[in-house]
């Protein structure tokens, strides 16, 4: 009995064995069908862009600050009382337009006395340029006979007493009275000699050389009056707006603090900070396209007016002006702006977009549809813009170049053009 269940349970385990074999069998021989030789290949769906000519611009992005074209704080260049200013913040304000008055009527009083003091000294030149006058001459003479005559009496006069002392008729105190009478008639006579003489011949070279040197003096002090009495009366320096005012009428100005400040913003300026490898990009007249907050979609043109001729050793970077039109004063000193400058233009140049661009460490590659398929050219790009490069060699115009799709081929795969364009 125990051996007859034995084989039974043998015979089991065989047939089992066998039922697996055969069930795996099946299972592979459906698995595996055969392939169809006529199987359809699926075609890639791609974009392509019309290659055609047209411009390139070459830009360099920026950020900088909005300056006025001017900025000057207005000082005054005497002290004193401020009897009056004129302007008030925010105004608008013309090149030597009046905006305020310094204390002027001592100045006034100084200058009338300069003048007084001139006129003075150019009637004592008038006089000795002319000479003296001929009845002046005649008195004169008079007084030289006048005093020869006395002379002449008090000659004789001591000579008869001087024969009376001889006799002991006088005394020698008087004939020394008769003697001083001589020595001082002499005297008148040769006083009034010389005083001839002189009207005759005019003033002595010294004497009107003093003169004049006092007359140049004077006109000085005239002069240094008339700037004095000018200045009290301040004027703007250049046309602009009044950003600022500092002191009221009835302040002390000083010539050490401003009095106002002015600010010309018809023409702004934007300043750019460009890093020293990119400076040599730029040339004074390249144009650039400013952009602010305040107004997004509003483009302000300018153009390059002035390069830093140094680069700060900290930042590396080099100080570029961009001036721009601001007639509307809708550009504020201050603004943050972003400035798109064109460093380069070329008309005529075989345009390719950027979104076809397969690059490669020491190449740039694109797909180009011919006859259905992805064809892989290696192109050679020169200027580049924001959208576009130029093209160099490698592609002709009219070609379609795949700007969508193209990630997922190689070349020679089958394509299907869903999309076709050109340049904008």
């Amino acid at each position: 009995m125990r051996k007859t269940l034995i084989a039974i349970g043998i015979l089991l385990v065989i047939g089992f064995a066998f039922y697996l074999t055969f069930t795996d069998h099946g299972n592979e021989t459906k698995a595996s069908p055969p392939a169809h030789r006529n199987q359809i290949v699926e075609r890639v769906p791609v974009e392509v862009l019309l290659l055609q000519r047209g411009s390139l611009d070459q830009r360099l992005q920026l950020t900088g600050t909005v300056v006025p074209e001017a900025q000057v704080d207005v000082f005054s260049k005497v002290s004193g009382i401020l009897e009056a200013i004129e302007v008030e913040q925010g105004d608008e304000v013309k090149a030597d337009q009046v905006i305020a008055v310094v204390e002027r009527e001592e100045r006034e009083a100084k200058l009338q006395e300069s003048r007084a003091a001139l006129d003075v000294l150019k009637a004592r030149w008038t006089q000795m340029e002319t000479g003296a006058r001929p009845e002046e001459i005649a008195q004169a003479e008079e007084l030289v006979r006048q005093t020869e005559a006395r002379w002449m009496n008090s000659l004789d006069n001591y000579k008869r007493l001087k024969t009376l002392k001889e006799r002991d008729f006088i005394s020698q105190q008087r004939l020394d009275e008769a003697m001083l009478q001589v020595t001082v008639s002499e005297a008148e006579h040769n006083s009034a000699k010389e005083k001839l003489a002189l009207l005759r011949k005019g003033a002595r070279q010294e004497d009107r050389d003093a003169l004049l040197a006092q007359i140049r003096q004077s006109e000085a002090a005239v002069k240094l009056a008339e700037i004095s009495l000018k200045n009290a009366t301040i004027r703007a320096p250049i046309r602009g707006i009044i950003s600022e005012r500092f002191l009221d009428r009835g302040a002390f100005v000083s010539t050490a603090a401003p009095l106002i400040r002015i600010v010309a913003m018809d023409v702004v300026k934007v300043v750019v900070h460009v890093v020293e490898g990119e400076v040599a990009q730029i040339k004074p007249g390249s144009h650039g396209e400013i952009l602010v907050d305040t107004y997004p979609d509003e483009l302000f043109r300018g153009s390059v007016i002035r390069i830093s001729p140094t680069v700060d050793p900290q930042t590396r970077t080099a100080v570029v002006e961009i001036q721009v039109g601001n007639h509307d004063h809708r550009l504020k000193p201050g603004m943050f702006a972003r400035a798109s400058l064109i460093v380069q233009h070329r008309d005529g140049v075989l345009l390719l977009s950027k979104d076809s661009l397969l690059r490669q460490s020491d190449s740039s590659k694109v797909f180009v549809h011919g006859n259905g398929k992805a064809m892989l050219k290696e192109v050679m790009i020169g200027l580049q813009g924001e959208q576009y490069v130029e093209v160099l060699k490698g592609l002709e115009e009219g070609e379609e170049v795949i700007i969508a799709g193209h990630y997922e081929l190689t070349d020679g795969m089958p394509v299907d053009v869903i999309r076709s364009r050109e340049n904008p």
